[in-house]
């Protein structure tokens, strides 16, 4: 889930990779149909959009959609567990798998290498502190010389090392999520930068240990992700707007998202 130099270089790469591969590997409608199966690329780490359940499934309102998709072309979903940095965009244009979700945020730079969804998620990127806030963080005044852990890869990145890092704060680059989260825990970092919805989440499962402090970082949507000018992005907002008019993505968001 780089500074501003890395980030240029990835894309960069992204970009190069995507024209050098022969569009006879461009995963669309019919290919996926012929093989039988939708391949979705997910890091299983971001609950409750993904996440491995006590049986070792992979499961999470991303998931469900993501079945909804594959229902409507008829084939299986079969998931890959993939990090996230690899995941965005490298697994998508390389052809590994078909289709991305996991908590993926539109943004422009990211359109220039693949095809989005339309949105089926809104979000905010949010400060996760201890319960109680000890140190008394808060965005956008007590930013100044605190430490402040990110997820690579991610917009959460993108954005603290746009907005925070010019104000003085340290950013601390994390592959996993929740060795972040443990860090927040133990008082070595301020805060740690996540997507709103898993708050709530960590409310849930966490009670009494962590909470948001400060305002929104960013709004953002989330988005599935297909290989550039595939016709499957095409065929997930189909199946989008039938979940939405049939009243199946409220029955999902009051499964995975509300809180109760």
């Amino acid at each position: 889930m780089l500074r501003a130099m890395k980030r240029t270089f990835v894309l960069v790469s992204a970009l190069l990779l995507t024209s050098l591969l022969p569009s006879s590997l461009a995963a669309g409608v019919a290919e996926v149909k012929k093989k039988g199966v939708l391949v979705l690329g997910t890091d299983p780490t971001f609950q409750p959009f993904e996440f491995k359940g006590t049986d070792g499934t992979i499961q999470g309102f991303d998931i469900d959609i993501a079945k909804a998709v594959a229902a409507d072309l008829g084939v299986k979903l079969q998931i890959q567990a993939v990090g996230f940095g690899a995941l965005m965009p490298q697994a998508v244009t390389s052809g590994r798998v078909d289709m991305a979700m996991s908590g993926i945020t539109i943004t422009p730079e990211r359109a220039k290498v693949v095809s989005f969804s339309a949105p089926y998620y809104r979000s905010a990127q949010v400060f996760i502190v201890r319960a109680g806030n000890p140190g008394k963080f808060g965005w956008p005044a007590d930013v100044k010389g605190k430490t402040i852990g990110v997820q690579a890869n991610t917009t959460g990145q993108f954005a603290a090392e746009d907005s925070l890092k010019p104000k003085g704060a340290t950013i601390k680059v994390y592959d996993d999520f929740a060795a972040g989260l443990a860090d927040v825990r133990a008082g070595r970092i301020a805060a740690l930068i996540g997507d709103a919805p898993t708050v709530s989440d960590l409310s849930r499962r966490l009670p009494g240990q962590f909470a948001q402090a400060g305002q929104a970082l960013v709004a953002e949507d989330y988005g599935a992700v297909f290989k550039k000018g595939s016709d499957l992005a095409a065929a997930a907002d189909k199946t989008l707007a039938r979940l939405k008019a049939s009243g199946e993505y409220q029955k999902l968001l009051d499964k995975w998202i509300v809180q109760k």
